[in-house]
């Protein structure tokens, strides 16, 4: 996400606001401590129509502990431990305690010093680990046979190319990192929304997708340190055009036919996300994030909605 470093080049200066009897402004900066731990309820769910036909509807959910393990004048060290979720692989039951080995993840990533998310550092032990885990389980389901361990590895490639750059697992196997630490190192006004232009990475390839976005302050409440955001996001018509065009690319449709299917193609992406918070010392009460794509491609519309929730446990 290239959103809190535009906001916070945007909001240089304006600290100085908080603590002012008549604020205007809902300053994000965390006010952590070595040993401070939370636990967090992550949940992730991925629906899918066909038309009018609900045709995948998967929900997975995992408890993580989030903890400061170290603190400097310019960054925080965070742990994000948690049990891995193989149920998610669909996986035979008695595959479970040979795969005993891989039960718990631990992301260690940085943060500035104001809260804002800068990177996961072991993303390569996470591949890692995730390789062998794919591997150990390629060897228990193939049986000896080479036709299975083919089949086996050519369905979970996709799965598995994700794991294999740092980017990937930042952006799309952790994005709940990203929506957790966003609104960090920002001042938000309580009476002007903030409009921006977000970067989308590209479902299909190729060049980010730009998207025009605003933040909003919900509610507010100075006394006790809360409040509530609105993030709103739709994808950039222009942009749209193009990636319509990459996907008919990818699809093989026949020249004669792409000017006319181009015409009538269009997908579009849009979010209404909810970042409820304890601004101070920047906690994370409840985090609803909901992403909706609607693709018309040949006649045939699907929708897809994507939902992150980050529920607060207790610390």
């Amino acid at each position: 996400m290239k959103l809190l470093s535009i906001l916070v080049i945007a909001s240089i200066g304006c600290f100085t606001c908080y603590g002012q009897e008549e604020s205007t402004g809902v300053p994000f900066v965390s006010y952590w401590n070595i040993g401070d731990a939370y636990d967090f309820k992550i949940t992730k769910i991925k629906q899918k129509w066909d038309k009018d036909s609900l045709v995948k509807n998967d929900t997975t959910s995992y408890i993580a502990n989030f903890s400061v393990v170290d603190s400097t004048h310019n960054s925080y060290t965070i742990k994000w431990l948690f049990k891995t979720n193989l149920s998610e692989l669909k996986l035979p039951e008695e595959l479970t305690p040979s795969l005993a080995k891989y039960d718990i993840t631990e992301v260690i990533y940085k943060t500035s010093e104001v809260g804002e998310f800068l990177g996961i550092e072991n993303w390569e032990a996470i591949s890692d680990m995730m390789t062998g885990l794919f591997s150990d389980i390629t060897t228990h389901l193939s049986d000896g046979k080479s036709a299975n361990e083919k089949a086996f590895k050519t369905a979970m490639a996709p799965i598995l190319s994700v794991y294999q750059s740092k980017e990937g697992i930042e952006q799309l196997v952790f994005k709940e990192l990203q929506y957790f630490h966003l609104p960090f190192g920002v001042e938000f006004s309580t009476t002007e929304p903030f409009v921006y232009e977000e970067k989308l990475p590209n479902m299909f390839g190729g060049d980010p997708i730009r998207a025009d976005g605003k933040i909003y302050v919900e509610n507010v409440d100075f006394d006790n340190n809360y409040c509530t955001l609105i993030q709103e996001l739709k994808l950039n018509p222009s942009d749209t055009k193009k990636m319509v065009d990459a996907l008919l690319k990818q699809m093989k449709v026949m020249d004669k036919d792409m000017k006319q299917v181009s015409k009538n193609a269009k997908i579009e992406i849009s979010d209404h996300n909810r970042y409820e918070y304890y601004y101070y010392p920047g906690i994370p009460i409840n985090v609803d994030i909901n992403r909706e794509t609607i693709m018309e491609v040949g006649g045939n519309t699907t929708k897809q909605l994507e939902i992150i929730q980050i529920e607060f446990l207790g610390g």
